[in-house]
């Protein structure tokens, strides 16, 4: 190949720019405010900040492609509901950013973006069924069958939604009882001001160590988990984001809980899972490659 893609990964307060080589070799990473290169009163001015980074790159691009921390619709195009960046909801986001850029621009979920960067640097399979579970801000899902998205009839792909029993905690989305409630760094971040007020949230898995909140957090996110590999039985299950590459956090235990919960013999005992390596790029890399595809 002898083109380059962008690759963008919008989050609520940075947006990431990179460079995909016709090698494959990531470039020219930018880490850049999100307020100001997609500012609430005009978002759609991003295709401008594509426009002038292709512009600064000097290379032939052909295609961009951005990741959205929210719903799309099933084409990809309208942008239906980013909790944290409201302002984009209900716009013909591809429409208009192709328009400004210059070049197509293709929208998917940030979390469909991160499994497409895992797939890429960790070499994993093309075939079959990959699931991708990443614990953020949020916690984000994204399915691949034979290297490509898993869509239904609204495009959603929402492990972070499923709703628990018993539980009323408002969500983000609007509803009440969502599993990001209680697996989430928001969660924790709640959790540290309540019960280790003194501890830094770069070590609160370390002063939870032996608690009873960390058995239930680790119970309840191996049981969203194996509910979810029973359902797909993956090819690989991948995990990553955030809160899994914190100091201390419990990946031993979670998968033991995993094991103990998915269904046996298989797919307990021959479910292979892989931990991302959590890198800064990894959202810009995989919608650089999704642009290139």
């Amino acid at each position: 190949m002898s083109f380059c893609t962008v690759g963008a990964d919008v989050g609520g307060t940075h947006v990431r720019l990179a460079l995909l080589t016709p090698e494959g070799k990531l470039e020219n990473l930018r880490k850049l405010p999100r307020a100001e290169v997609m500012p609430d009163a005009d978002p759609c001015c991003f295709g401008e900040v594509l426009r002038d980074y292709i512009r600064d790159c000097g290379e032939k691009v052909t295609a961009a492609a951005a990741g959205i921390p929210g719903t799309l619709s099933r084409d990809c195009r309208r942008v239906l509901n980013v909790p944290n960046i409201p302002a984009l909801n209900g716009l013909m986001l591809a429409d208009e950013l192709t328009e400004r850029a210059g070049v197509p621009v293709k929208l998917e979920n940030d979390t469909v973006m991160l499994l497409s960067g895992d797939v890429h640097r960790m070499g994993l399979p093309e075939t079959g069924l990959l699931l991708g579970v990443y614990i953020g801000t949020g916690l984000g899902s994204a399915v691949f069958y034979d290297g490509k998205p898993l869509r239904g009839k609204n495009s959603l792909n929402e492990l972070g939604h499923f709703p628990l029993p018993g539980r009323k905690e408002k969500c983000s989305c609007g509803n009440v009882g969502c599993a990001e409630n209680l697996v989430s760094g928001r969660y924790l971040q709640a959790l540290r001001a309540e019960k280790w007020p003194d501890t830094h949230i770069s070590r609160l898995f370390p002063a939870m160590a032996g608690s009873r909140e960390l058995e239930e957090f680790i119970d309840t996110a191996a049981c969203l988990l194996a509910g979810t590999v029973n359902l797909l039985d993956p090819e690989v299950l991948v995990i990553g984001g955030g809160v899994p590459a914190m100091e201390g956090f419990p990946r031993e235990a979670l998968l033991r809980a995993l094991r103990e919960k998915t269904m046996h013999p298989q797919p307990s005992e021959n479910l292979e899972v892989v931990w991302s390596e959590g890198a800064d790029d990894t959202g810009a890399l995989g919608a650089a490659w999704m642009a290139r595809k």
